[in-house]
């Protein structure tokens, strides 16, 4: 490998070379230098750190409301289900801010924003339901029947039939155990946050300011 350099000189219009030898490993030291710069951007650019750190945020900031309204006696309250609503479209909304803002020269696309949202939305939901499994299995197992108590007075509002109301009141209770519960939880708040994301992102979404971002 050489590097050529052209030296010109005022009394004398012919180019003067100079050839220089470069050592294969300082090559390859640079080879890898540029390389190893080239990960480390794409690292600082991924969503997953984020999605994960702003996720753990959010199912902690779901659990609490849980723990309130449970507290209060209303854990299934339509209150604490707005609220949770508000806590998920607050926290990705913050969670698309931060990114685009950190890192202004690669942007944030409506892809990668919707990605970044739903992705936050399932490591809370996991924390989430989580929770929900240890207090319906080992704090309070008497949940259960007031979540069945609970749904059954919501069908009588909505004016079902109390024979619809056994036939169904019989199924989710043979189907309804703490951990398909728990489950149904994180697939209802993934769900949402990815509906959610869809919404946000188009408001959220930010250009590159370099145009030669992700081009080597």
């Amino acid at each position: 490998m050489f590097i050529v350099s052209c030296l010109w000189f005022k009394t004398n219009f012919r180019p003067l070379f100079f050839v220089e030898s470069i050592n294969e490993n300082e090559v390859y030291l640079l080879y890898v230098c540029i390389k190893t710069n080239n990960v480390m951007e794409e690292q600082s650019n991924s969503i997953t750190p984020m999605a994960m750190s702003h996720g753990l945020y959010m199912g902690l900031a779901l659990v609490l409301n849980s723990v309130v309204f449970y507290v209060m006696g209303s854990l299934f309250s339509n209150i604490g289900g707005y609220i949770a609503y508000g806590i998920i479209i607050a926290g990705i909304a913050w969670t698309m801010r931060t990114y685009r803002d950190k890192n202004p020269e690669a942007g944030l696309s409506y892809g990668r924003a919707l990605g970044l949202g739903t992705l936050q939305s399932l490591f809370a939901s996991l924390i989430l339901g989580f929770f929900t499994f240890v207090l319906f299995k080992l704090v309070d197992p008497s949940l259960l029947d007031k979540f069945f108590a609970f749904f059954e007075e919501q069908m009588l509002k909505n004016g079902t039939s109390e024979n619809q109301i056994d036939t169904l009141m019989g199924f989710y209770r043979k189907m309804t155990t703490p951990l398909t519960y728990s489950l149904v939880q994180v697939f209802s708040v993934t769900l949402f946050g990815f509906i959610f994301s869809l919404i946000l992102a188009i408001f959220l979404k930010k250009q590159t300011t370099n145009p030669f971002h992700g081009v080597e």
